[in-house]
C-alpha cells in the first residue's frame, strides 16, 4: 500500500482511469485538431470559408482548453480512487471537475451549431428541413443556458463546489446534491436527442439529392460514425447517480464522465468536419491522374468546384465569407460553376440564335406565366481572361 502525502498535489503515477482519461483526451485533441485544420485549408483554399467552418474551428479551440483541463484533472486524482488520493487532490480534482464541465458543455454547443448551419446553407429550399434544423439549434442553445447557469449556481461562491471548508464555516451555500443529478440528467437527455438528431437530419436530405450511389454509401457510413456521439453519451449517463455519495470514491466514478464525454466532442468534430474533405479528396485523385498533363481541363474544374457534399457546402452561400464580387442568392443556390470565357478586348458580345431556339425560349415563357411552370435557378460565377495568342492567330486567319 501506498502512503500519499497529506498535501501531495498529484498522482505519482497515471494508471486506471486516470490514465484513460489523459490519453483519450491527448489522443482526442490530437486527431480532431489534424480533421479540422484540413478542413479549414480546404475551404479557405476554395474560398468558401463560411460561418460554419468558423464555428467548428472555435469548438476546436474550445475542445483543445477542454482537453487540458481534464488531463490537468487526472493528474489531480480524476478517475482515481479516494485511498490514492491526498486531500488536496480531492480538492483540486472537484475544482478541475468543475472548470472541465463548463468548457465541455461550451464546447459541444458551438460543434453541434456548426453542424446546423451546415445543414441550413445545404438545404436552403426545404423549407421543413430548415424548421427542424432551427428547432434542433435552439433546444442546444437552451440546454447549454440551462445546464451553464444551473452549474454556476449550485454553490455560491462557486469554489463551494470544492471546496468543503467553506460549507462546513457557513461562507458558502449549495443546492442539494438531488438539484445536480437532476441537472445533469435533463442534459444528457437533451444532448442525446440533439446529437441523434444531427446525425439523422442529413440522412434525409441525403435521401432527396442526386448523387451517385458510391457518394451516398460514403456520405450514409460518415453519417453512422456521427452517431457514436450519442452512444458515447448513453454509456456515460449510469454515472451520474453517484452524485448522490460525495464521499465515496466521487472522483473515481465521475472520471467516467469527463473520459466518455470527451470521446463524443471528439467524434462530433471528426464527424462534422469529414464530410467536408471529400472535395480535397477528389481533387487530389484527379490531380494526381493528370499529373503529367499541363492543368486540369475546363470540365474537370467546374465539376470540382461545383461538387455538394453533405457537410462540405457549398462556395456560394449566405453564411460565406466576403466575396470580390456579387453572386446571386437563390434556394438552388448550391455550388458555383466556373468557366474560362475568352473574351477581345474591348469586351463586346453577340447573341447566337435560331428559329428553333427562339421557339423553344418562348414556350417555356408561355409555360412559366401560363402554368406557374417550375424553374430552378443557378448561380455561375464566370471568369473573363484574356484570349490566347493561338486562338487570335486562328481568328486571324
Amino acid at each position: 500500500m501506498v502512503v500519499v502525502d497529506h498535501n501531495q498535489p498529484h498522482l505519482r503515477e497515471l494508471r486506471g482511469g486516470s490514465l484513460a482519461i489523459f490519453t483519450v483526451s491527448l489522443v482526442g485533441c490530437i486527431l480532431s485538431t489534424i480533421v479540422v485544420a484540413l478542413r479549414t485549408w480546404a475551404r479557405v483554399s476554395s474560398k468558401a470559408f463560411g460561418l460554419d467552418d468558423g464555428l467548428m474551428l472555435g469548438g476546436l479551440m474550445i475542445y483543445i482548453a477542454d482537453a487540458g483541463f481534464a488531463c490537468e484533472g487526472a493528474r489531480a486524482g480524476l478517475g482515481a480512487r479516494d485511498i490514492d488520493l491526498s486531500p488536496k487532490m480531492q480538492q483540486d480534482s472537484r475544482m478541475w471537475l468543475m472548470i472541465w464541465m463548463l468548457t465541455y458543455i461550451c464546447g459541444l454547443a458551438v460543434v453541434k451549431s456548426s453542424i446546423c448551419v451546415t445543414m441550413l446553407r445545404i438545404a436552403n429550399a426545404m423549407r421543413w428541413f430548415r424548421f427542424a434544423v432551427w428547432a434542433l439549434l435552439a433546444t442546444t442553445w437552451l440546454t447549454w443556458a440551462t445546464t451553464f447557469i444551473g452549474v454556476l449556481l449550485l454553490c455560491r461562491p462557486i469554489a463551494g463546489n470544492w471546496d468543503s471548508s467553506l460549507v462546513l464555516s457557513g461562507q458558502a451555500k449549495c443546492a442539494s446534491m438531488d438539484a445536480m443529478i437532476a441537472l445533469s440528467y435533463t442534459s444528457t437527455a437533451s444532448t442525446i436527442v440533439t446529437d441523434l438528431a444531427c446525425a439523422i437530419l442529413p440522412a434525409f436530405l441525403l435521401s432527396r439529392m442526386q448523387m451517385a450511389l458510391k457518394s451516398k454509401i460514403l456520405v450514409g457510413v460518415l453519417l453512422s460514425f456521427a452517431s457514436l456521439a450519442s452512444i458515447s453519451t448513453m454509456v456515460r449517463t449510469p454515472y451520474i447517480d453517484y452524485y448522490r455519495n460525495p464521499t465515496d470514491n466521487l472522483p473515481f466514478h465521475v472520471g467516467n464522465i469527463v473520459l466518455w464525454s470527451n470521446i463524443e466532442t471528439a467524434i462530433g468534430l471528426i464527424a462534422g468536419s469529414l464530410p467536408s474533405l471529400r472535395l480535397l479528396i477528389v481533387r487530389n485523385i484527379k490531380t494526381s491522374k493528370n499529373g503529367n498533363s499541363s492543368g486540369p481541363s475546363l470540365k474537370q474544374n467546374a465539376r470540382d468546384r461545383s461538387l455538394v457534399t453533405i457537410g462540405g457546402g457549398a462556395p456560394l452561400s449566405n453564411n460565406g465569407g466576403k466575396r470580390g464580387r456579387g453572386t446571386f442568392k437563390n434556394p438552388t443556390d448550391t455550388g458555383v460553376s466556373v468557366s474560362n470565357v475568352y473574351a477581345n478586348g474591348e469586351g463586346d458580345w453577340e447573341r447566337l440564335s435560331d428559329s428553333s431556339s427562339q421557339t423553344r425560349l418562348k414556350h417555356a415563357a408561355s409555360d412559366t406565366k401560363g402554368n406557374g411552370g417550375i424553374r430552378a435557378d443557378f448561380s455561375y460565377e464566370v471568369e473573363l481572361s484574356e484570349r490566347p495568342a493561338s486562338v487570335k492567330d486562328q481568328v486571324g486567319r
